[in-house]
């Protein structure tokens, strides 16, 4: 029965070759490796895991601190890429839908904004406290 390919996701293993994804710590993109060393900490309460790989690399030596998100296996790089794009596309398609829900006058309009208006991420009876507090400290 043949073995099921791991899934991108899936950590890499001691003595598994790794090939790096994008430029990190010193080592171009497209250089394959072998990992010596992985180490980290579980995700706390079901969150992401912080895994970091130590590789070493026929041309650069012992590279540590390299994350998940840099390696990939070889054979999986077209994989990878393509996943890498539509993240991109998906990030690119929600940015250009904030853009254009957005209301005109929280663009840059003169919407009160001093006054505690939408746009402003300050509380409103803090404006108000400063706004009486500057006016106590100059006598108007």
């Amino acid at each position: 029965m043949a073995k099921k390919a791991p899934e991108l996701n899936t950590p890499f293993k001691t003595g598994e070759a790794v090939l790096v994804a994008r430029p990190a710590r010193g080592v171009p993109e497209g250089a394959v490796g072998k990992v010596k060393l992985v180490n980290g900490l579980e995700g706390y309460d079901g969150g992401e895991p912080w895994i970091r790989y130590w590789v070493r690399f026929p041309d650069h030596g012992l590279v540590g601190h390299i994350t998940h998100k840099d390696l990939v296996r070889p054979f999986q790089y077209d994989l990878w890429r393509e996943r890498e794009d539509a993240q991109v596309a998906a990030a690119l398609a929600k940015a250009e839908g904030a853009a254009a829900d957005a209301p005109a006058a929280a663009i840059g309009g003169d919407d009160g904004a001093a006054d505690g208006g939408v746009a402003s991420s300050i509380p409103a009876a803090l404006l108000e406290r400063s706004k009486a507090a500057k006016a106590r400290l100059t006598g108007s």
